[in-house]
């Protein structure tokens, strides 16, 4: 089954749940908390896709060599589409197009939501930017509805005011525009696929893995964590877990004791109005001895 016919069961199905076929259309991460915890600029950083806006932030605190990856096939087509949104609308245009919650009135549904209209307003400037991308969501958006386009999406995602909060490129109108000036020159590299499989052929200043250790056996996390230790840079810094609140833990086991490499948990400032604060575990590889 090709991705047109996976895309086309997807959006025909009310009841087809969540997968990893889902995009985010923004991070649920308190990005914002953990940036300054990591040195970025001029460095390079290997990401966890998703929404995105991972690589958008880092990129606007300097970094200028990121590679995505992700095991949903949508995030590269994703990015462009966001991308060239963010190039062609102004900020309240940006989240109106992209942000369920509607921008100016906070309300439950926003009407303005993946519209046709405001496509017609980007897809030119897409097709020049990335055509692949631009004929995936040409053909999405002459072909479905914004109900069924909506069905791409994870609906768990965070209200208006907590996507600003947690997106540096999203807090002011200034921000917005130094995202746009850093995004047309900087190059993306995105993979495909498990984490876990993926083969680099190169070593990362910053890797960021996101909650993806919560989704693993024991074994599967040891083994990730190792592999991803080998391509990371000595003094460099690995976003080993992120987790919505300070108790979290693994699959019933508290963090500390599943993990046997040398990590800090750091409690990220700012609540987003959750009782709980959240936070990070972070890993420093030391300089190899030779």
């Amino acid at each position: 089954m090709n991705l047109f016919d996976d895309i086309n069961k997807r959006v025909n199905n009310d009841n087809i749940g969540v997968d990893f076929f889902c995009l985010y259309p923004f991070t649920t991460e308190n990005i914002n908390g953990y940036l300054p915890y990591f040195e970025l600029k001029g460095k390079s950083l290997l990401t966890v896709g998703s929404s995105c806006d991972q690589a958008i932030n880092a990129c606007i605190a300097g970094c200028d060599d990121i590679t995505v990856y992700d095991i949903c096939p949508l995030t590269k087509y994703f990015y462009y589409l966001k991308l060239v949104s963010l190039l062609c609308l102004n900020r309240a245009e940006f989240l109106s197009f992209l942000c369920k919650t509607d921008y100016k009135n906070n309300r439950k549904y926003n009407p303005h939501l993946l519209t046709k209209k405001t496509f017609n307003k980007v897809k030119n400037i897409l097709k020049t930017i990335d055509y692949e991308s631009y004929y995936l969501w040409d053909f999405i958006f002459k072909n479905y509805n914004r109900r069924q386009i909506e069905r791409l999406f994870r609906d768990d995602i965070n209200d208006l005011a907590a996507i600003i909060f947690c997106n540096n490129y999203l807090i002011s109108d200034y921000n917005y525009e130094l995202a746009r000036k850093k995004l047309v020159n900087t190059m993306f590299s995105f993979y495909v696929g498990d984490i876990s499989s993926i083969k680099m052929n190169k070593k990362f200043d910053n890797i960021w893995l996101s909650n993806i250790l919560q989704y693993l056996s024991c074994d599967g996390r040891n083994q990730m964590l190792k592999s991803n230790i080998d391509i990371l840079e000595d003094n460099g810094t690995m976003l080993v877990g992120y987790f919505w609140n300070t108790s979290m833990t693994i699959k019933g086991f508290p963090v500390e004791e599943v993990l046997n490499i040398g990590v800090d948990k750091i409690i990220i400032p700012g609540t987003m109005g959750n009782e709980d604060k959240n936070s990070i575990l972070m890993y420093k590889k030391s300089i190899t001895k030779k």
